[in-house]
């Protein structure tokens, strides 16, 4: 069901059952005051009958008769009885009667003065009536056949005006709500009409102030989105066609001039070397890329254990140190923790030590005496790590750029490498609630810090 439709059937039911309880209470209270109008015109018509009767000599039954047949009160099929102190029934306007009349419930009328209920389709009102000899007893039934009428023709007009005010709101709802949605529509039709080949079209904000004005800004920045990870994801795919393309264009031409002619085996054993280091060159890029996949800030699973991030960076120095030989590591602890528990965090062991690698390799990479700087320090609000290098420098430019996967600044064109491991660095640096910044290192030099929070 469309939105407009659903707009209008809910405004039609909520007006209609506006209507429908007004109406019921008009009608409910209207018929309360038409009963309640009614046994007061049938007691005032009693006692004016008992009056004339009882205490106006001149008149008499005959004559009371004559009176109450001229009469138009708008009372009809009316049993007009009245019994004297001794329950003797002394005037009755017609000689069959419908009303059931007993000396029990004569006494009972005298003993409350007032007494009205309603026997079959008369509405009966019973009074008594004090006089000189005693109380007498006029009983007054009749039917409200004014006020039936009266009810019927409301209760029709209400069906009426109900039928067609239903009517009116309706069509009025559905006008409205299809006006009140133009603008939704309008989006739509822009939304639809922006391809892939258009990611930087944006949609037209006529209010920023109202609902329609905020959905279209969301839409816009929901846009911005879009089109940064398409474009992250061209720059993604183009720079790993290039990463791919270099080592199997070396790959190939150093197969291909091997087989132009016969050569010596020291030249196959050279070019098999070569082409080991470019297979080992894919292998890590693969790997790299693998890792990089599986590393997001969401998954918070892969965070299992209790570590500490001294002992995982002595182990990390270890294993450096023993893959190259010509890195120096210097490891400096500024001062010792008050506590222990201030270098341990919620975290996964595997993971920090392939970030610290990175950041130690790199470091080692660029500077002049293959020397990085480890400062560790730690508080109880959070653990503090950075690597220093003492070489160029990372430009302002680059610095914004860096953590990009496959992204390399131009100081670091002569030094082999992907582009992937300080964008995987980040992302395991995030997963384990940290932060990553650089800082230049006077004189010379990049510093990279570490902050992890504590949780």
């Amino acid at each position: 069901m469309q939105i407009r439709t659903r707009l209008t059937i809910q405004f039609a039911l909520l007006v209609s059952g506006i209507l429908l309880v007004s109406f019921l209470a008009i009608y409910y209270y209207t018929y309360v005051y038409t009963i309640e109008d009614f046994y007061v015109r049938l007691r005032l018509k009693a006692e004016t009958t008992a009056k004339l009767l009882l205490e106006v000599d001149q008149i008499d039954t005959e004559l009371l008769e004559i009176f109450d047949k001229s009469n138009r009160d708008l009372i009809y099929d009316k049993n007009l009885l009245i019994f004297d102190h001794r329950n003797k029934l002394i005037y009755a306007n017609t000689d069959s009667t419908s009303l059931h009349i007993s000396n029990y419930w004569l006494n009972q009328i005298r003993r409350s003065d007032l007494i009205r209920y309603k026997d079959g389709d008369f509405n009966v009102v019973c009074i008594a009536y004090a006089h000189r000899f005693g109380k007498a007893v006029v009983i007054l039934g009749a039917h409200d056949e004014y006020g039936k009428a009266n009810l019927d023709n409301l209760r029709q007009m209400l069906a009426i005006i109900f039928l067609v005010v239903t009517t009116i709101v309706a069509f009025a709802g559905l006008v409205f709500s299809q006006r009140a949605l133009v603008p939704i529509s309008r989006i739509m039709n822009e939304v639809e009409g922006i391809l892939p080949q258009k990611l930087d079209t944006r949609l037209e904000v006529p209010n920023q102030n109202d609902e329609i004005g905020r959905l279209t800004l969301t839409f816009n920045k929901l846009l911005d989105r879009i089109e940064y990870a398409f474009r992250i994801q061209k720059t993604f795919v183009a720079n790993v066609s290039h990463e791919l393309k270099n080592p199997l264009t070396k790959i190939s031409s150093q197969l291909e001039v091997s087989l132009l002619k016969e050569r010596e085996k020291e030249d196959y054993q050279s070019t098999i070397r070569s082409v080991l280091e470019d297979i080992q060159e894919l292998s890590q890029l693969s790997n790299s890329l693998m890792e990089l996949a599986k590393v997001s800030e969401n998954q918070r699973e892969m965070l299992t254990d209790r570590v500490r991030l001294d002992e995982i960076l002595w182990d990390t120095r270890t294993s450096l140190a023993q893959s190259n030989k010509s890195y120096k590591i210097v490891f400096q602890l500024h001062e010792l923790p008050e506590d222990d528990t201030w270098l341990e965090i919620t975290g996964n062991p595997t993971l920090l030590k392939t970030a610290f690698i990175n950041l130690m390799e790199n470091a080692c990479k660029f500077s002049d005496d293959s020397t990085v700087k480890v400062n560790l320090s730690a508080n109880e609000k959070s653990t503090t790590i950075e690597f220093i290098d003492n070489g160029k420098g990372i430009s302002q430019e680059d610095q914004s750029m860096i953590f990009q996967p496959f992204y390399r600044g131009v100081s670091t064109a002569t030094v082999k490498g992907s582009g992937i491991g300080l964008s995987l660095v980040e992302r395991i640096i995030k997963l384990h609630n940290g932060t990553i910044s650089i800082r230049q290192n006077l004189p010379t030099g990049t510093k990279f810090i570490l902050d992890f929070l504590r949780v």
